[in-house]
């Protein structure tokens, strides 16, 4: 009896689309789109609900020393310019920051002497031109 049943033709339900009177609305959202929409809306509220609940929650006298070494930007907590240079030279090591701020001023120092290498050549070279 199932494969008789199989061989009965179904009809295919078709999803109506946007009246013409509402077309300039856009498309006509189906179930899916919506389920879909829907789902994230509440992800979304569910996120603001616990963020909301631990704002609630917390100790106003809470303390970090992170907080002497940051600052309200734009609405977000971002550290200091001096604080992050701080880290960085830590991270890297004091001996390491010496050894490179040496190797600047040496390059400086070299690439004068060059210059000033240049600049003596190019003036003596001018004494041939007043004669």
């Amino acid at each position: 009896m199932s494969s008789l049943r199989n061989a009965v033709k179904r009809v295919t339900h078709k999803e109506r689309s946007q009246p013409k009177n509402r077309a300039h609305l856009g498309i006509l959202e189906k179930k899916k789109d919506y389920k879909v929409r829907a789902v994230d809306y509440h992800k979304k509220q569910d996120v603001l609900t616990s963020l909301r609940r631990k704002a609630a929650s917390r100790n106003p006298d809470e303390f970090y020393f992170g907080m002497n070494k940051s600052e309200i930007h734009e609405g977000k907590h971002r550290k200091i310019e001096q604080a992050k240079q701080k880290e960085r030279i830590e991270e890297i090591g004091h001996d390491a920051v010496k050894l490179m701020k040496s190797q600047d001023l040496s390059y400086v120092r070299m690439q004068t002497m060059k210059d000033m290498r240049k600049i003596e050549r190019m003036q003596s070279s001018l004494h041939y031109l007043g004669d």
